[in-house]
C-alpha cells in the first residue's frame, strides 16, 4: 500500500513539474502564411496546424501608425516570401503566441550568392541589420549569449550607418510608442465627465481616484506614471 502511494505521489509530482517547468527546445517546420507585422507571423506546419510566432529578441515599429511600421512588415514579408522556415522556441508569451527564433533558407532566392544559397538566416537578426527593428533588450535574458551579442552588435551597426528607422532624427522605440498611445487614449477618456469617467476606470479595473492620481503624475513623469498605471490595470505593456 505504501509502495503504491509512493509511486502515485512520485508520478503526480512529476506531472505537475512538467506543467510549470519551461518547455525544452522545440522546432516547427512549415511555411509562413501570414505576416502580421514586423515581428509576428503565422506558420502552417506539415500537418496543417497553424502557429502564431512572435520573434524573440526584437521589437518592430507598430504597423499602421508608427514610422517604419509598414516598411518593417514589408521587409519581413520579403525575407519569408515563398520559403520554408524553421521556428526554434522554448516558451510561449502571455497571449499564447510562440516566442522564438525563425530560421529561413536562402535557397530559392535568385539574388543570393552561390556560397550563401545553402545557408540559413535568422530573420529577426536580419530585421535588426536592416534597421527594421530594435533589439528588445528588456527580454534579452531569454536569448542565448551568442544571439544576444549578435543582435546587440547588429543594432549598433545599423544605428551607426543610419539604416532604416535609424535614419530618423529621433526614432521612438515601439514599447514607448505603444505606451504613449495608450496614455493618449486614457487622457481622452478622462475628458469625459461624471459617471462615464468612473465607468471607464471600472472597466479597466482601476479605482477612479487612483487612475486620476496616475494621470496627474503622468504630466510630471510620463514613463513612471504609465508603468504604475498598467501594473494596476493589468493592461498590455
Amino acid at each position: 500500500m505504501n509502495t503504491n502511494f509512493r509511486l502515485i505521489a512520485f508520478f503526480g509530482v512529476h506531472f505537475l513539474l512538467t506543467l510549470v517547468s519551461p518547455l525544452s527546445a522545440e522546432t516547427i517546420k512549415g511555411k509562413v502564411i501570414k505576416v502580421t507585422d514586423g515581428d509576428t507571423v503565422t506558420i502552417i506546419d506539415g500537418n496543417g496546424f497553424k502557429h502564431r510566432v512572435r520573434l524573440a529578441g526584437i521589437d518592430a515599429p507598430e504597423k499602421g501608425g508608427q514610422s517604419y511600421g509598414d516598411k518593417s512588415t514589408k521587409s519581413l514579408s520579403w525575407l519569408l516570401h515563398n520559403k520554408g522556415v524553421t521556428a526554434e522556441y522554448s516558451k510561449y508569451d502571455r497571449y499564447g503566441r510562440i516566442l522564438g527564433k525563425i530560421m529561413v533558407g536562402s535557397k530559392g532566392d535568385k539574388f543570393c550568392l552561390i556560397i550563401d544559397c545553402a545557408r540559413e538566416i535568422d530573420v529577426g537578426l536580419e530585421q535588426i541589420k536592416a534597421g527594421m527593428a530594435w533589439h528588445y533588450k528588456q527580454y534579452q535574458n531569454d536569448q542565448s549569449s551568442e544571439d544576444r551579442n549578435f543582435y546587440s552588435s547588429a543594432e549598433q551597426l545599423a544605428k551607426k550607418n543610419q539604416l532604416g528607422l535609424w535614419n530618423d532624427k529621433s526614432p521612438i522605440p515601439p514599447w514607448k510608442w505603444r505606451r504613449d498611445n495608450r496614455l493618449k487614449t486614457l487622457r481622452k477618456a478622462f475628458q469625459m465627465k461624471g459617471s462615464k469617467e468612473k465607468k471607464y476606470a471600472q472597466e479597466i479595473g482601476v479605482d477612479p481616484e487612483r487612475l486620476k492620481m496616475f494621470m496627474d503624475e503622468a504630466v510630471k513623469n510620463e514613463d513612471e506614471a504609465i508603468k504604475k498605471l498598467f501594473e494596476e490595470s493589468g493592461l498590455e505593456e
